[in-house]
Parts: structure tokens; sequence; C-alpha cells
């Protein structure tokens, strides 16, 4: 074998492992041919006897593959659920990861592509199963984002009557909403429950995900509560976001009660990490407080 730089072999390696189907396929593939030809990258790998360079070379390809849909099938549990173990695996190996490498020495960032690629593919379920990993997306990314201090009850009651509609809140950083086309909160319930799988419906749904003392949750909110947290994860004032939901939703004695009991849910779930006091006597956003105690 002619004296070869390490880092052409190292490229040449990682195209062959890394492309799908046969290892033969691999070995031809023009992604590994740019580097080495065949013959001359396989002088590069010993012969035991036992296993040919291709052999060994295929062992390697097969460990990174099953590496792949290993990483993906812990991120999306919902997704290899619905299409089966052999279907999800072979979507993967044979198509994601070959329009979607790994770029990084960790594979946490693996899947952060797969809602789109579902969504433009062939597959028939193509929109429910984005709509399925965009929520199963949303969970990991919650598990990924750092912890923050909680806005506490004393806080809230430091505020006085008149100024709650000026207050602004701080939201915290593993707190995400999404609207989606179909109920896949209730799928992905069972999925992990390991309950009955349920018929996934075709409809608007809004989704609140979160992350409290290190597990996440996921529930499904009605059109009001959605519009209100919206506004004030956004930074909205309280008062603001309540005259915009009133645009939207009549606001009457019954509402305002649910507004309050969701208010004190919300703070319970530890969604806000502060709270802002702001100056009505001007327009601007002078804070008085950054203070989460």
């Amino acid at each position: 074998m002619k004296n070869v730089p390490l880092s052409t072999l190292q490229q040449w390696m990682q195209a062959v492992i890394e492309h799908p189907g046969s290892t033969g396929d691999a070995l031809r593939s023009d992604e590994a041919s740019a580097h080495l030809p065949p013959d001359e990258g396989l002088k590069a790998i010993v012969n035991t006897g036992a296993l040919t360079p291709a052999e060994r070379i295929g062992i390697y390809r097969k460990m990174f593959f099953l590496r792949m849909t290993e990483s993906m099938a812990i991120d999306y549990p919902g997704v290899k659920a619905f299409l089966g173990e052999e279907r999800f695996d072979r979507l993967i190996a044979d198509e994601y990861v070959k329009q979607y490498p790994s770029s990084s020495y960790t594979l946490n960032h693996l899947g952060r592509y797969f809602p789109a690629f579902l969504r433009a593919s062939a597959l028939p379920e193509r929109e429910m199963l984005a709509d399925l990993a965009e929520l199963e997306l949303a969970v990991t990314n919650s598990l990924d984002t750092a912890e923050m201090p909680l806005l506490t009850a004393e806080r809230i009651a430091a505020i006085q009557p008149e100024g709650w509609g000026d207050v602004t809140f701080v939201p915290i950083q593993a707190v995400s909403l999404l609207t989606l086309g179909h109920s896949v909160n209730e799928y992905l319930d069972a999925v992990i429950t390991d309950d009955a799988l349920p018929m996934i419906q075709h409809r608007s749904t809004h989704i609140l995900i979160y992350r409290r003392t290190f597990r996440t949750y996921w529930e499904e909110l009605t059109p009001q509560q959605y519009r209100l947290l919206s506004l004030l994860l956004s930074g909205m004032r309280f008062g603001d976001a309540l005259a915009a939901l009133a645009d939207a939703f009549p606001i009457d004695a019954s509402m305002q009660n649910d507004i309050f009991h969701w208010f004190g849910d919300w703070v319970g779930k530890g969604l806000f990490s502060g709270i802002h006091e702001h100056s009505s006597a001007n327009n601007h956003d002078d804070e008085h407080t950054a203070s989460t105690h």
C-alpha cells in the first residue's frame, strides 16, 4: 500500500461507515471514492484470517447505524411505536442519516431535523408523524435546558393589587408551546405509560411542554389557556394579555374565575422564573425588580 495520509484514510473510512446500503455499495460510493479507490482503502485494514477487511469494516458500519437508530429511538419513541421497529430502523438508517448525517461527536442533536424530514417525506402518514416528532423534539429540548430559580408565592404576594396590570413574567427555559394538527399528545402519553395506543385524531391541538424536578411533562390546553399563556410567555404585561384574551374570547365571571385558577396552576407547575414590575406612570419598561424571592 502506498503512503496514504492519515487524514485521507480517516475521511475514506468515515464515508464508508456512514454510507447506507451494503458494504459493497459503501466501498464503491462516490463519497468514499473521492478519497480512495475501494481496493486501496481496504489495504489499510488488516486481514485477520477469520474476517476479511471488508467484513471487518462491515462490523463498524453495522454498529454505526445501530447506534444511530438506538439514539433516534430514545428521542422518538412515539414515531417508532407507530411505524414499528423494522420500518423505523430502516427509515433512519437508509434515509434520515443519509440526508442529515451526524456532524458532532455527540448524538444529542442527531434528531433535530427529524420533524422537517418527516413532513417532506413520501410517507402517507407524514403530516401526523411530523406533528408527533415535533412534540417529541420539544420534550427532548426541554430536557437539555438549564435549571432556573422559580417564582415563589412570597414574591407574588408582594405585588400590590393596583400593580398587577403592569407586571411581566420571566419564563423558565424549559417551557414551550405547540399548536399541532393532530392529537399526538394522547398517543405519546400511551406510549410512555405502556397503555393501549389510541387512534390519533386530526384536530387542532394546543400543547404545553415543561420540565419540573428533572422530569418533562406535556398537557393539552384549551384555546383560551393557550392564548393567555403564550402572551405571558412572550413578555406581554399581564393587563395587556388579559385585554388581548378578551378581544379573542368573551370573559365573563366564570372565565375570570378560570383565569385565576389557570395562573395559580402555571405558577405551581414552575413555568415562571421571575416577575418584573413596571411603571404605569409612563409607557416605559422601567423595571422595579427582577427578584424571584
